[in-house]
């Protein structure tokens, strides 16, 4: 089967540690039945589809941190924070004045 596509699904980031260990041990008892050593390899796959229009990678983190803050809005607490710091967005005077030492 051949396919033209340039864009495809990173498949590793789409399974889970378990469905990804027993692909794993498929593949390389395959190679090892070919006389392949396999076992300092990385198992890479994609899934070419002519449809995409970039390439897609599951973004596990992603879905991690957005469950760790369990849809908070933290935007308005910043800046309830910064406003309690002082904090203005006003620019500083750069003018500096030099002093005589001597005068002092």
């Amino acid at each position: 089967m051949s396919c033209n596509s340039e864009h495809y699904y990173a498949l590793h980031t789409f399974l889970e540690d378990d469905e990804l260990h027993n692909i794993w041990n498929i593949v390389e008892k395959a190679m090892n039945r070919h006389g392949f050593d396999v076992s300092n390899s990385e198992l890479s796959m994609r899934l070419y589809d002519q449809e995409l229009e970039e390439n897609i990678e599951y973004d596990y983190m992603k879905e991690y941190l957005e469950s760790q803050s369990e849809g908070k809005d933290y935007g308005s607490k910043v800046d309830a924070l910064v406003d309690s710091m002082g904090v203005t967005d006003k620019e500083v005077s750069t003018t500096h004045r030099r002093k005589d030492m001597d005068l002092l």
